[in-house]
């Protein structure tokens, strides 16, 4: 099979054309894929999905391309691969509608080969129509944000994600793989070929196994080639050993080559039960896991290995070992990054399935394509060794038997098995807010009529009727499933041995504020196999959902009631531990010593709160930072945390011991100090009763004074696609980031690259992350630049009033 790139030079225009129209009609304008269009329009009040899409609307885009198929494709089957475009797509070749796919996460392929003129030109035109809103619970994107491929074979040839293989056992360093291989045959003739196996290391390339099987393959039909490969000495794919092999079938004749194609692989074992948890390659893990949308911050949804690499090699250096795709199929790009790294994936199919949770949403089309949606995302997807479990759902209304729930569980689970039966499926279950019948639902609602009057009111929240039915009305749904995932339900976490003895969960959704809690009931449990918590990265859309409010003590009460609402400008959802740019929020430290570092953190809070009442919303966190920079707050009194889990913590201001107060495990890892603000150095140092651990230092900031950049590349590749990540800072004459400083910044990109997105992470704003300018936020911002398809150099240039401009040059080579 070959495979060619189709992300370079496409047309684009808003909308779709009535009648081919032409480059001089002044509507069209040329762009490379990845494209996410409503990332390059601005947010308004008025939006129909609200804060749910942080005030993005939507928008239909049509993407022309001239294909040039040559005249030697006559006879060969042709194909477009798209690896997702959002949504309602139709696929369009020389004026005649070849494909539509309406789930805007799932890969899918349109067949040319009907309508194609080899030798001449073929005009390919894609219409992503995203115009019917609202039809999600977050920012979307919209358009061709994922890669697209042309694939051209011949008549008989193995199927795309036609090679599944997966290890059988391993005895004595020797692993045993089994490889199906799916052929087709478009000929009205049937053939019979033989499919050659190779198994090489990706680390080198040294071969590593072979296996041969004939297959017999009807006359315009499939048939599947099913062989069992040894290999010697296997080097298993583990959480720090992430090894892989390449896997590549060849389609021979006696006399005649006619098709191969390649996948990566990973050899590893994988099992679950309530005993020993989930179990790879014979050993315990327990899930340190975060949540993750698929958008790309400043970038929007526009998917490109690098930014998906980035993002995940994030989770990975500070602890994180598995990922959850909330709540849809990720990208390729995305599952080839966790399995060089080693992350493991749960990969989740659906969000909603026949009952709509927004009225344009996939509910309409889930009765008609769900089997076809998930066939077409886990043959993708299934010889990826990140993945460890599929998901089917996340709180989906059914969940207690609405509406064919207990039917629609067994039937996709069952799918699932079928296409793959080495994973455990899950779905994601939560408490009754909705999803009973309408005299139950009345009476969980009344049961709110006196809310309790701590920060946060309820996380998906619960009454004591909601407690009383959640067993008897979720126990059908979950009965299908391998494991069970909870999403906020740590209340029943201890009574879940004695009412199902056999049931495996995995706390699927988690709040940041109680990690510590849910981190214990992993570690207590064995049939609890890890947390993911929502989330690990913010993403655009459900907006303010992880604010906090301070507030005088007599107008909490009012206050408090205004907690869920988030109007314009909210733009962030601001209740993850890495913001929108990817930098490190307080409570990622605090998650890392939940989960058994011995570092030691100081997270300073406003003193503009101090003697206010704190509202934290059921994901935020305590507004504070990890500075020592209060310029005119000099004599005011400050709360400062320390997060350790070492007994005791000692703070240091200036050289002045401020005594010492417990922290560690019985203190939820925090030791707390209230002083009086004064410039300079803020030191906290962690004790056990062997001694000191480990010790943390704040210094103060100056008034702002010049502009730093910091790369994380060297240099780019010229095939349009890398990305460089520059952090800009705002600092001091001493080099120190000023952490409050908010200052307009302009970035602009000359040479060999361009501007891809510039930005912050501030959870509130109007301004457009692609037109390169931007307010700083906490003293920094973040520009990404793209390579280009010439090498030269590429300058990138920021500019605050009032500082000396800086300049970086990043080579394109």
């Amino acid at each position: 099979m070959l495979r060619e790139n189709l992300d370079r030079n496409w047309e684009f225009e808003h909308g779709k054309p009535f009648h081919i129209q032409s480059k001089e009609n002044g509507q069209t304008r040329i762009v490379h894929l990845p494209h996410d269009f409503t990332i390059e329009t601005d947010t308004w009040a008025e939006a129909p999905g609200g804060r749910a899409t942080g005030y993005y609307g939507g928008g239909i885009g049509t993407y022309t391309k001239m294909l040039d198929i040559p005249a030697e494709a006559e006879g060969k089957r042709v194909l477009v691969k798209f690896d997702g475009a959002y949504m309602n797509t139709t696929v369009v070749l020389n004026g005649h509608t070849v494909a539509q796919h309406h789930y805007g996460y799932t890969p899918f392929h349109a067949d040319l080969t009907p309508y194609m003129r080899p030798g001449k030109p073929n005009r390919l035109a894609v219409t992503v129509n995203n115009a019917a809103q609202p039809n999600s619970r977050w920012y979307t994107g919209s358009g061709l944000y994922r890669h697209v491929d042309l694939l051209t074979s011949p008549k008989l040839h193995i199927v795309p994600w036609g090679i599944y293989a997966r290890t059988s056992h391993i005895v004595g360093g020797t692993a045993f793989i089994i490889v199906e291989t799916t052929v087709a045959n478009h000929a009205d003739t049937p053939a019979s070929v033989w499919v050659d196996l190779k198994l090489e290391k990706e680390a080198g390339g040294a071969e590593a196994g072979s296996g041969r099987v004939q297959v017999y393959v009807p006359a315009a039909g499939k048939a599947v080639g099913r062989v069992t490969v040894a290999v010697d000495h296997a080097e298993c794919w583990d959480i720090d050993s992430p090894s892989l092999y390449r896997i590549t079938a060849s389609l021979n004749g006696s006399d005649k080559h006619y098709d191969s194609d390649s996948t990566l692989f990973g050899i590893r074992t994988l099992t679950v039960d309530v005993k020993n948890g989930l179990m790879l390659n014979g050993r315990t893990v327990k899930l340190k896991g975060g949540c993750v949308h698929h958008d790309h911050g400043i970038l929007g949804a526009a998917s490109y290995s690098d930014s998906e690499y980035r993002k995940m090699k994030l989770h990975k250096d500070n602890g994180y070992n598995a990922i959850r795709c909330a709540h849809n199929p990720p990208s390729r790009d995305m599952l080839d990054a966790c399995d060089r790294l080693g992350l493991l994936v749960m990969n989740e199919a659906f969000d909603m399935w026949t009952m709509d949770k927004n009225p344009h949403d996939y509910s309409l089309y889930f009765e008609r394509n769900w089997k076809s949606d998930i066939e077409a995302f886990i043959r993708r997807d299934r010889n990826h060794p990140s993945i460890i479990m599929w998901s089917t759902g996340n709180e989906v209304n059914e969940r207690g038997g609405l509406s064919g729930g207990y039917e629609w569980a067994a039937r996709l689970t069952a799918w699932v098995r079928e296409l793959d039966p080495t994973r455990p499926v899950t779905n994601a279950v939560c408490t009754f807010f909705s999803g009973l019948e309408d005299e139950d639902q009345q009476r969980f609602y009344d049961d709110l009529k006196n809310p309790p009057k701590e920060s946060a009111g309820f996380v998906n929240f619960d009454t004591e009727f909601g407690k009383q039915v959640w067993d008897g009305y979720t126990e059908a749904f979950c009965a299908p499933l391998d494991i069970v995932g909870y999403n906020y339900l740590i209340h029943q976490f201890d009574a879940a041995a004695h009412k199902y003895p056999d049931r495996v969960i995995c706390s699927t959704e988690s709040i940041a504020r109680d990690m510590d809690q849910y981190w214990e009931g992993v570690e207590r449990h064995p049939y609890i196999i890890g947390d993911f918590n929502w989330t690990s990265f913010d993403y655009i859309g459900e907006a303010g959902l992880g604010k906090t409010i301070y507030t005088e003590p007599e107008e909490a009460d009012e206050r408090r009631k205004t907690l869920h609402e988030s109007p314009y400008p909210w733009r962030l959802s601001y209740d993850a531990d890495f913001d929108l740019c990817g930098f490190a929020r307080p409570q990622l430290a605090y998650r890392r010593i939940v989960w058994g570092s011995d570092e030691t953190f100081i997270a300073s809070h406003r003193p503009e709160n101090y003697g206010k009442t704190e509202l934290i919303s059921g994901w935020g966190w305590t507004e504070c930072e990890h500075a020592w920079s209060w310029i005119g707050y000099e004599g005011e009194p400050v709360t400062v945390e320390v997060y350790s889990a070492a007994e005791e913590v000692e703070l240091i201001l200036n050289g002045v011991s401020l005594g010492r107060q417990p922290a560690g495990k019985v203190n939820r890892f925090k030791a707390r100090f209230v002083l009086t603000y004064m410039p300079g150095t803020l030191e906290a140092v962690s004790y056990t009763k062997d001694g000191k651990v480990s010790s943390d230092v704040l210094h103060s900031a100056g008034e702002p004074a010049g502009i730093r950049i910091i790369a994380e590349k060297k240099e780019l590749a010229a095939d349009g696609q890398s990305l460089c990540y520059a952090v800009v800072e705002i600092i001091d004459a001493a080099g120190h980031c000023v952490p409050e400083a908010s200052l307009p910044a302009v970035a602009r990109v000359e040479g060999a690259a361009s501007l891809a997105g510039f930005g912050t992470g501030r959870p509130q704003t109007t301004e457009n992350y692609t037109t390169g300018w931007f307010t700083s936020f906490k003293g920094r911002l973040l520009a990404v630049v793209r390579a280009g398809v010439e090498p030269g150099i590429s300058t990138l240039t920021v500019s605050v009033d009032g500082l000396e401009p800086v300049s970086l040059d990043i080579p394109v080579n």
